[in-house]
């Protein structure tokens, strides 16, 4: 298994998933929209290039018929991804 794949892919779904709740839930960005399609485009290529490693990652079965076009149905409400967005804001406001 390629272990730096399977780190970039578990980096991506992070990503996704934060910055879905930060919009979803609450109304808010902290990145561009180019960036976060060019995450979600990135990320369906390493799933279908990597299928097997992807199975291995954390939110597995969460984006396994992950394609890109929407993210309102991911498992953003769990609370480690709403800690991490909400640090990202408290981080981001310091430095307005």
């Amino acid at each position: 298994m390629n272990e730096k794949i399977m780190e970039l892919i578990s980096r991506r779904r992070r990503q996704i998933l934060v910055h879905s709740f930060l919009y979803y839930q609450l109304n808010d960005s902290l990145i561009d929209d180019y960036t976060f399609d060019r995450w979600c485009k990135e990320l369906v290529e390493l799933q279908l290039k990597y299928s097997r490693e992807s199975l291995q990652v954390v939110y597995a079965n969460d984006f396994k018929d992950f394609d890109g076009s929407s993210e309102y149905n991911l498992p953003y409400n769990r609370s480690e991804i709403q800690t991490v967005g909400y640090r990202l804001l408290k981080i981001a406001a310091h430095y307005k």
